[in-house]
């Protein structure tokens, strides 16, 4: 299903470290609805209990500063927060519970020209691309669909992946002169979008399988973006 104008993306922010959505994160947003999620981490040995009764107002005021970021912008959120021992099952838990589309992972950054969308193969695209329209609506950024054709497949078909998403954006109403792809028949896709996600400031990526917490947090996308270092929407396969 396309996600469109009714996207909801989920935000986890650290209420205790500087963590906050740069300014060219809240505009991209301005098409979709907000969960923002604030977590404190609670080390092992304590208790949540203890932690939200000494800092509760503090975080909350953390949260809710963050949240009129998005809400200036005419953007509606939806605030939570959450004291947790572990992140990554608070925001796959959360990102059910409001079933969200897409998490978008934090990084700093000055400006969105260029967002760099790798894509596997049909899963998932859709959504994908329906998000890029939906970010590329609100700005004037280019997207670069990239695919890479694993040893003894048909390098005919990624092509006709990423000319097909292509041509989806621009008869969305895209301008073809923001949208372009490539193909590559290199050995380590991972090493390659890892190498040319350096030259873009966003990147679009798709959950992998099997578990929940791998395909949102684990494997093959958070490795990207920790080494990308760049912000990254997760495009949830929710079909």
């Amino acid at each position: 299903m396309p996600l469109g104008d009714s996207a909801t993306i989920l935000v986890p922010v650290d209420v205790t470290a500087d963590d906050r959505p740069a300014r060219p994160l809240v505009d991209l947003c301005r098409s979709v609805d907000v969960v923002l999620l604030g977590y404190y981490p609670v080390p092992d040995q304590l208790a949540p209990a203890q932690l939200k009764q000494d800092h509760e107002t503090d975080a909350q005021a953390t949260l809710e500063e963050t949240a009129d970021r998005f809400r200036d912008n005419g953007i509606d959120v939806t605030d939570i927060l959450v004291f947790t021992h572990d992140r990554e099952d608070t925001i796959d838990r959360v990102a059910n519970e409001y079933d969200c589309d897409a998490v978008l992972v934090l990084s700093e950054t000055e400006h969105i020209e260029q967002i760099l969308a790798p894509i596997r193969g049909d899963t998932n695209l859709e959504r994908i691309v329906s998000l890029l329209e939906a970010l590329m609506q609100t700005s004037d950024a280019s997207a670069t669909f990239f695919h890479s054709v694993a040893e003894d497949s048909d390098p005919s078909h990624g092509e006709f992946l990423v000319r097909g998403a292509a041509d989806r954006l621009a008869e969305a109403g895209i301008d073809r002169d923001r949208i372009d792809w490539q193909l590559s028949e290199e050995e380590s896709p991972h090493d390659e979008i890892v190498e040319l996600g350096q030259a873009y400031d966003l990147l679009v990526l798709g959950e992998t399988k099997p578990s929940l917490r791998d395909r949102i947090l684990g494997a093959v996308p958070t490795r990207i973006v920790d080494e990308v270092d760049r912000p990254a929407f997760i495009v949830r396969d929710v079909e």
